[in-house]
């Protein structure tokens, strides 16, 4: 679907009235002001950004800007540019029935575009919030995130889509189905059980029909769009994407995912006579592109487990006389996009709540039970909140309360 030419204009939003700031004035003061804050806080959960209910017509990511106008319909932070074919058409690469452009996981392989994108190496995506696999945030007159672009409102990326297997084929890692070409596609990367590609295509299942809005499985989701993504059927949602040496790369994207000192194809049991890393003579017609090898495609390597003790040797860690990890092959020579960075070696804690990766604007507090109490991001009932607006709340009525003011008056004559 081609989308005609919007002229942008530099106005904002105005924010919803959930989103809107209090300022109070009168005798009251300070104390007016800060009870009535903690009260719309209380009722809120939030003030910061909210994803209005989406329609599935003309604006699924509830941001409040319409299809023909958001250059990012489904706010997963890659333009739509980069989710249509050549001719302005729509494509459906996974084949689920919903256009890429509209889907949160392109590929099907479970893992979300925004995750696959390469955004969050190179941004601080610390002011997002993430309700199943959908972002949301600040936003201009455009429907790009502004954290995705900049200046704001020009849809100018602010960072590059990742392709970690630059050298072995030209696609994006949210549509490659092995974004790190060691023949071990990305679905079993990231623990998709066997048996929810049944068709062993390296996608989940997921026929026309069954994705809801937004273009994930819905027997993945506990809440249907709201939610993501139970992995492997024990009814909770999983850490996406696994990063088993908790180092520079997930295993999707890393070559050498236990940093053993051998490359994973090697340790699957594959050829490697380059010591590249990657899968020799590698061919991808068939279906695709697609970013996988046609002949592992039909006949997928069996995982290894010489020493019987029911972990992957490609996921195990055993020292060898070569510790250094396989060298990355990405464009810029540097280690392919991947997980947010961490000061000095630190990896990436898992989120809590629907938090994104990141770390904590410098003067921002947490309070009250679990750390979670006053914080504007909290969304659960804390008895200390509350407590604060009862006391305000009498206060304010000792204020006021008729006749005080006149026996202060009596007093001071």
């Amino acid at each position: 679907m081609q989308k005609p030419s919007v002229r942008l204009s530099p106005q904002r939003h105005t924010r919803p009235a959930t989103q809107q700031r209090v300022h109070v004035t009168g005798k009251a003061g300070p104390a007016v002001a800060w009870g009535l804050t903690m009260l719309v806080l209380a009722l809120t959960g939030r003030v910061q950004t909210v994803i209005a209910a989406p329609s599935p017509q003309n604006d699924p990511d509830g941001d409040l800007v319409v299809n023909t106008a958001d250059v990012d319909d489904d706010n997963d932070g890659i333009p739509d540019l980069h989710e249509i074919a050549m001719d302005g058409s729509d494509q459906d690469s996974d084949g689920d029935g919903m256009p890429d452009r509209l889907d949160l996981d392109s590929d099907n392989d479970g893992i979300p575009d925004w995750l696959e994108s390469g955004a969050t190496k190179t941004l601080s995506l610390a002011t997002l919030r993430v309700t199943g696999a959908r972002l949301s945030g600040e936003v201009g007159v455009n429907g790009l995130l502004d954290v995705f672009e900049w200046p704001v409102d020009t849809g100018n990326m602010a960072y590059a889509l990742a392709n970690t297997d630059v050298n072995e084929d030209a696609l994006p890692d949210f549509l490659d189905l092995d974004s790190d070409n060691d023949g071990w596609p990305d679905i079993r990367e990231i623990g998709v059980l066997p048996a929810y590609d049944s068709d062993g295509d390296a996608r989940v299942d997921a026929p026309p029909g069954t994705v809801g809005n937004d273009g994930i499985a819905d027997f993945l989701q506990r809440v249907n769009d709201l939610s993501c993504c139970d992995l492997n059927g024990d009814g909770a949602d999983d850490l996406i994407p696994i990063n088993t040496d908790s180092g520079d790369l997930p295993d999707f994207q890393d070559l050498d995912s236990d940093n053993d000192g051998l490359n994973d194809i090697v340790e699957l049991g594959g050829s490697d006579a380059d010591n590249d890393g990657h899968v020799d003579n590698f061919i991808d017609v068939a279906g695709g592109p697609d970013g996988t090898d046609d002949g592992l495609l039909a006949f997928p390597y069996t995982p290894r487990d010489l020493n019987g003790n029911a972990v992957y040797d490609h996921v195990e860690f055993v020292p060898t006389s070569n510790p250094d990890p396989v060298p990355s092959d990405d464009a810029a020579g540097e280690d392919p996009v991947g997980m947010q960075p961490q000061p000095d070696g630190e990896t990436v804690t898992p989120p809590l709540d629907d938090e994104l990766p990141g770390t904590e604007p410098e003067g921002v507090v947490r309070t009250g039970l679990g750390a979670a109490g006053c914080s504007i991001a909290s969304k659960g009932f804390d008895p200390f909140l509350f407590l604060s607006i009862i006391i305000s709340a009498i206060m304010l009525i000792r204020r006021f309360k008729p006749g005080r003011g006149q026996a202060n008056e009596k007093r001071t004559n």
